[in-house]
């Protein structure tokens, strides 16, 4: 992974919710998704499940810097659902989301105004309900520490908020990732903790995953 790549944030699972306007039902949907090809099979899976409803519209959001995007209307008027979706998803800040309204007409006429009302009142009230996840890049490092010395680095990771995995073996060995920002000054503080005894290894890059803030292990 190239370490330059940003931190994102997406839906752990799928999410549903319903909202009914001037007796149409809104079905919103949300789901985790890698891009087009993806999202291809998931409209047609949900399309054949609700082969009744009037209109299946749809938006998403793709790559670690959201750069990927397409909505589709689905036979509403142009700009009404698939537009408004979307911008709803930019909105919340996710990538590799797609969204899915299911609308059964309850035999009223909404207008323009009310339609993208409905349309964005659904992707917001899925918003709120689903799961999110943050995948945060990181540097890894391993490193054996001396015992002698295991107290002062333990404090200094533990200081500096670095992630550890420990091995006790002859020595101490660690696994540590870190941001991308505390790489140097890691580097410098650990050759004056050990006076140049102790020579921090790079490994790969990874992203780790934290949700709700706690992290929950690497990607």
């Amino acid at each position: 992974m190239n370490p330059e790549r940003p931190e994102y944030s997406t839906i752990e699972k799928t999410a549903v919710s319903e909202i009914t306007v001037k007796k149409s039902r809104f079905i919103g949907q949300l789901f985790h998704c890698s891009g087009f090809d993806e999202a291809q099979d998931i409209i047609a899976s949900v399309r054949k499940k609700y082969y009744d409803a009037s209109h299946g519209c749809t938006a998403m959001i793709f790559g670690d810097n959201r750069e990927l995007m397409r909505c589709s209307d689905a036979g509403e008027p142009q700009g009404t659902a698939g537009v408004p979706m979307l911008d709803v998803l930019k909105g919340s800040g996710l990538t590799y989301i797609l969204a899915i309204v299911t609308r059964y007409f309850g035999g009223t006429l909404l207008g323009t105004g009310g339609l993208v009302r409905a349309y964005s009142s659904s992707v917001k009230e899925t918003l709120a309900v689903c799961e999110t996840v943050t995948f945060m890049p990181v540097i890894t490092y391993s490193l054996e520490v001396p015992f002698k010395l295991w107290g002062k680095a333990d404090a200094y990771i533990k200081q500096n908020g670095i992630l550890c995995e420990t091995e006790y073996r002859d020595v101490v060995a660690l696994t540590l990732r870190m941001k991308k920002e505390q790489e140097q000054s890691f580097i410098k503080d650990i050759a004056e903790i050990s006076a140049g005894k102790m020579i921090p290894v790079r490994g790969e890059s990874q992203y780790i995953k934290i949700n709700n803030g706690i992290y929950r292990g690497k990607l």
